[in-house]
């Protein structure tokens, strides 16, 4: 009798023990990528393989079980928000290859636990380079569908994710929930925004800045979408926005930065509807005081009425 009772016992804790496991297991709801097919594809040289042991690097807290971890200084070229829980680490674009060996180092010394996901926010090789070293590793690459044809086809020496979405995807790890969303095509036609709601912190990378000006002529540029996606932003519950470089933002410096594109957008196409010449038209553009505070003003504020000028010009359509 008291060897049953200890069975039903141990059972019972094992049933337990099982039911927590599978609690917090860590899941998604991303599409399988068959990478095999990707298996012999040719590559570029990584032009950040080589080794840079003096380019600053960190690791710090945002909120919660969000870090933010950043390369070099501007005071930081990039970063991006990494998730830290008992069943492993979410890190959001590694950005160098020669730093990341670090930070998964760091995120292994510090907490003893590895990365299981990587998420691009987009396939321009500047924010996902180092991401091969960590699918080596075991962790699974997580992107938006359309950043398998960028990864392939300009032949980026970087990892093809794992699994794919296309508007939406959960991520589930250590009780703790991630959400990606896709709104539109904005800084390239693969932009995922990350959502974590239990911090209120959202990565927001190139869209969103802090009170910095776009980089120079829009590059990979979609007017339209780019604004539907700062209403999104603005929408949601967030308090701590990482842009992918510079420093953390907020919803005000959002809320700033749509009033500026718009601005820039609206009074571009007014002069280009007026016929003005591009030697007339740079110079006829005017900036708030606000606007001229903000960083990269002076060297990237003619490329950004360039860029403006390039998507209103290719898009108008007059008498014809």
């Amino acid at each position: 009798m008291i060897k049953l009772r200890s069975a039903l016992a141990a059972a019972l804790m094992s049933a337990a023990a099982l039911t927590s496991l599978t609690a917090f297991a860590a899941s998604d709801t991303g599409d399988a990528v068959p990478r095999a097919q990707y298996a012999n594809r040719e590559i570029l040289p990584d032009p950040t393989a080589a080794a840079c042991p003096s380019t600053p690097r960190t690791l710090t807290q945002v909120s919660g079980n969000v870090y933010r971890h950043t390369n070099a200084t501007l005071p930081a070229l990039h970063s991006g928000l990494v998730l830290i829980t008992n069943e492993g680490a979410l890190v959001i674009d590694p950005a160098m290859t020669c730093t990341v060996t670090w930070l998964r180092d760091e995120i292994k010394s510090r907490f003893g636990v590895g990365i299981k996901y990587v998420v691009y926010t987009h396939a321009h090789f500047d924010h996902i380079a180092g991401s091969q070293v960590l699918q080596q590793d075991g962790a699974i690459v997580v992107a938006q569908r359309n950043a398998i044809e960028a990864i392939v086809g300009e032949r980026l020496p970087v990892a093809v994710p794992d699994k794919v979405f296309d508007r939406e995807m959960t991520i589930t790890l250590g009780g703790e929930t991630v959400q990606l969303h896709h709104i539109a095509p904005s800084h390239s036609n693969s932009m995922t925004l990350v959502y974590f709601p239990k911090e209120k912190a959202l990565q927001c990378t190139d869209i969103c800045e802090a009170k910095t000006l776009p980089y120079m002529d829009f590059l990979d540029f979609y007017y339209d979408g780019w604004i539907q996606s700062l209403d999104w932003v603005l929408k949601q519950d967030v308090e701590y926005i990482d842009v992918g470089h510079y420093q953390l933002a907020t919803k005000d410096d959002e809320r700033a930065l749509r009033e500026y594109t718009i601005s820039l957008h609206d009074q571009v196409l007014g002069l280009v509807r007026k016929g003005e010449s591009w030697d007339q038209l740079w110079r006829h553009v005017n900036f708030k005081d606000e606007y001229k505070a903000w960083f990269g003003y002076a060297f990237m504020r003619v490329p950004n009425i360039e860029g403006m000028h390039r998507w209103v010009s290719n898009r108008r359509r007059g008498l014809w």
